[in-house]
């Protein structure tokens, strides 16, 4: 298999790959071949097996996405997305339906948090760019789910008011971007009572500040 016979079959529709998608174009690419591609700088090895054409735009977010599927941009990166929260987080966290995992690829770190498959719901697709392109393209959980996500994956943080101060949050951007009668409803699925307190106490602090 000759270099650009990949490229044109899978750069634009699959930027990020694995020998999976090679293997549904049809074509057969030996270990060696993806070795000197990767050492010629046409490709870049990701971790799990994964590759990316080193010339394709690839958003940090879509990256996360295709690196463990399914899964969707959650808790603190996707609240710093929608600009709820001050502090820049330093990796992309994610939740999805396999196992819990950190992957660290020279793109950056990824956080990924395992949920029961009928709680991973509550995600939207986002784009970054103004070009239409897969590979600005990821799936990013709702500000109600994003917040639901975080405090369930962290029972043990954001019990109390300097908990909540120290989150670091932006108050008036919460007030008004938050569907909190709706957040709250959702939170009700996970079957957690001291999860859905302490997003009632969460929302009493947002609201007196």
């Amino acid at each position: 298999m000759k270099y650009n016979d990949l490229e044109n079959s899978l750069i634009k529709p699959k930027p990020v790959f694995n020998l999976r998608d090679i293997a549904q174009t049809g074509f057969k690419v030996f270990p060696y071949q993806l070795s000197k591609w990767v050492k010629d700088g046409k490709l870049k090895r990701l971790a799990g097996g994964f590759y990316l054409f080193a010339k394709a735009e690839v958003s940090i977010e879509h990256l996360a996405n295709q690196l463990r599927e399914p899964s969707y941009i959650s808790l603190e990166y996707a609240l710093y997305f929608y600009n709820l929260t001050v502090d820049i987080p330093f990796h992309v966290t994610s939740v999805t339906t396999r196992g819990t995992r950190n992957i660290s690829t020279s793109s950056g770190m990824f956080f990924y948090h395992h949920i029961k498959p009928m709680l991973f719901d509550g995600f939207v697709m986002k784009q970054v760019g103004e070009k239409d392109e897969i590979g600005k393209r990821f799936f990013i959980a709702t500000p109600e789910k994003a917040l639901i996500d975080l405090f369930y994956f962290n029972p043990k943080k954001y019990n109390s008011k300097s908990d909540f101060e120290e989150a670091r949050c932006h108050e008036e951007d919460l007030k008004g971007k938050i569907a909190w009668d709706k957040m709250i409803r959702l939170a009700g699925l996970f079957g957690n009572k001291a999860l859905v307190e302490r997003l009632l106490n969460f929302k009493k602090y947002i609201f007196s500040v």
